[in-house]
């Protein structure tokens, strides 16, 4: 516990910490603001950036998704003439008759389909519509060059093989879907016919996926596959300006797997508002970092004048001591002189003047010129108080209560009082300091304590921690509660008739305040009024006490 009152260290001043000096510049604080402001802005923006970025890229993905699926839905759909070509043949036993009416009513169940061809033997023999396609005809697939290792594999694989984009005989570009067509022997053994084919025309195969909107919309895109032998890439279908950092989608078609990519014309980061914005935060940041400035410099104007009335204060507050201190002093000695003379008047005239009324005046001056002195020697030990009088260390209170007690012997003697003295820990103060605080005490029980029964004081010590606990106890009437705090101030008195100045409870607290401690009163169980004083222990280290004004 931390009695009231006390200072049981000195602050260390702002200054004085670590970085106070540096800190309290307001150049100084003003970058620290600046620096951090920035710091923060910057990562908020970042964040925003991120999940606009974010939020962009999913848009293009839903996008290319989109366009993914209608595209492979297209394809397949085209792809999937090649196997009623197949039926119809194993069906017609490699024959299907009056193939030109028959194809071009397939040709219009698939859009997208450019021409229907039949490749007996992996040469190209029918091609429905004939117009236009003529250059096809007589084409060897098995043994061409530059085409016959997918027409190979379709023929070994027995499945449906996507071949292209390839520049077509018939001209254009194109893509050409083959299914190997096997026909059923008498044996149960299937032999190679040859291929259904069905020929897919760029980009009029790729209409129902409308790319050629994206541009209109701010995006580029580019459709296209690696190629299963040489792993090149080849572009199918692109825009005039090729995606940047593009969000892919892929697509399964037979034999290769076709790539959908999307990103915007302008970039990713283009219309993110993202110069203007930094620039926002730079100046909201200055006007930060300009007012913070401003206030600091307000708040280091304040405190040098806070700390220049402060030393005012406490200059003006040590003037009024030093001129009370010496006042008090110097008075002392008309007191002195005013006491001797009235004494030495009324010994003079002593059988002289039998007037009753002179010799009752000569005795009041003396009292009060006694009453002066008294007055003028409790002030100035009043303003002393909190000023060690000798060296502050473990004082051993029993031998100076002691030498206190035989000082007092005659006042005690004419007081009536017994006095029972316990155990008295050591305490930290110098040593006239306690033994004034014993005098106060003891004089205040002697002065006030007597009541109808012999007066008795008992003296007694505690250790409670880091803390002793003196207690000076009598049986006289006591103090009511509503007063206890009230003795303490400097000439307060319960009773003007009363003995004593008013300023020896206040010296007494002052003493124990200035020495880390407090004093206070309260109830005595047995009857009366008990002080207690608490004052650092005797063997703790010497405490940074701080003077009470």
């Amino acid at each position: 516990m931390t009695p009231p009152g006390s200072f049981r260290g000195s602050q260390r001043p702002e200054s004085s910490k670590p970085g106070g000096k540096w800190l309290s510049r307001p150049a100084h604080v003003a970058i620290l603001v600046f620096v951090s402001s920035v710091i923060l802005a910057a990562g908020l923006i970042w964040r925003l950036e991120a999940y606009r970025l974010h939020q962009a890229r999913h848009l293009a993905a839903i996008l290319a998704a989109e366009r993914a699926y209608t595209i492979q839905t297209s394809i397949d759909h085209v792809l999937s003439a090649t196997y009623t070509l197949a039926a119809m043949l194993q069906q017609g036993k490699g024959v299907i008759p009056d193939f030109e009416q028959t194809a071009g009513r397939l040709l219009r169940f698939y859009p997208g389909a450019a021409a229907l061809q039949l490749a007996p033997g992996g040469v190209i023999q029918q091609v429905v519509p004939r117009a236009g396609n003529e250059q096809a005809i007589g084409h060897d697939l098995l043994h061409d060059p530059e085409r016959d290792k997918e027409a190979l594999r379709a023929r070994d694989s027995g499945q449906l093989m996507l071949a292209g984009p390839f520049d077509l005989r018939q001209g254009g570009r194109g893509a050409a879907g083959r299914l190997p067509v096997f026909l059923d022997q008498e044996q149960g053994k299937e032999t190679f016919w040859g291929f259904a084919i069905v020929l897919i025309a760029f980009p009029a195969a790729l209409a129902p996926a409308q790319l050629h909107e994206l541009p209109e919309r701010g995006y580029a895109y580019e459709l296209s596959r690696q190629h299963p032998d040489s792993g090149d890439k080849q572009v199918i279908s692109a825009s005039t300006i090729a995606p940047l950092d593009p969000v892919d989608r892929m697509l399964s078609v037979p034999n290769a797997r076709w790539t959908l990519s999307i990103a915007p014309v302008a970039g990713w980061h283009a219309g993110s508002g993202l110069w203007w914005k930094s620039a926002l935060a730079l100046l909201l940041c200055l006007l930060l970092a300009w007012q913070t400035a401003w206030q600091a410099k307000l708040v280091a104007v304040s405190k040098e004048h806070e700390r220049t009335l402060e030393q005012r204060v406490a200059q003006r507050t040590a003037d009024l001591q030093r001129f009370a201190e010496v006042t008090a002093h110097h008075l002392q000695e008309p007191a002195r002189r005013v006491a001797s003379y009235a004494g030495r008047l009324r010994s003079q005239l002593a059988g002289r003047i039998d007037d009753d009324e002179v010799q009752a005046s000569l005795s009041f001056i003396s009292q009060q010129a006694a009453r002066l002195q008294d007055l003028l020697r409790d002030v100035e030990l009043y303003l002393a108080a909190d000023q060690p009088r000798a060296k502050v260390e473990s004082c051993a209170a029993e031998e100076i209560l002691a030498a206190l007690l035989a000082a007092l012997a005659a006042p005690i003697t004419e007081a009536g009082a017994k006095i029972t003295v316990g155990p008295l820990p050591a305490t930290l103060i110098d040593a006239p300091r306690l033994a004034d605080l014993f005098r106060i005490a003891l004089e205040n029980a002697l002065w006030h304590g007597r009541g109808e029964q012999p007066l008795r004081i008992d003296i007694s010590g505690e250790r409670l921690g880091e803390w002793v606990r003196y207690s000076i106890s009598d049986n006289g009437p006591g103090v009511e509660e509503e007063y206890r705090r009230r003795v303490f101030r400097i000439f307060e008195r319960l009773s003007s008739s009363s003995a004593g100045t008013g300023v020896g409870l206040a010296i007494l607290r002052r003493i124990s305040e200035s020495a880390g401690g407090n004093a206070w009163l309260e109830e005595n169980p047995g009857g009366g009024c008990r002080l207690v004083l608490e004052l650092p222990a005797g063997d703790q280290p010497l405490p940074l006490v701080g003077s009470a004004v």
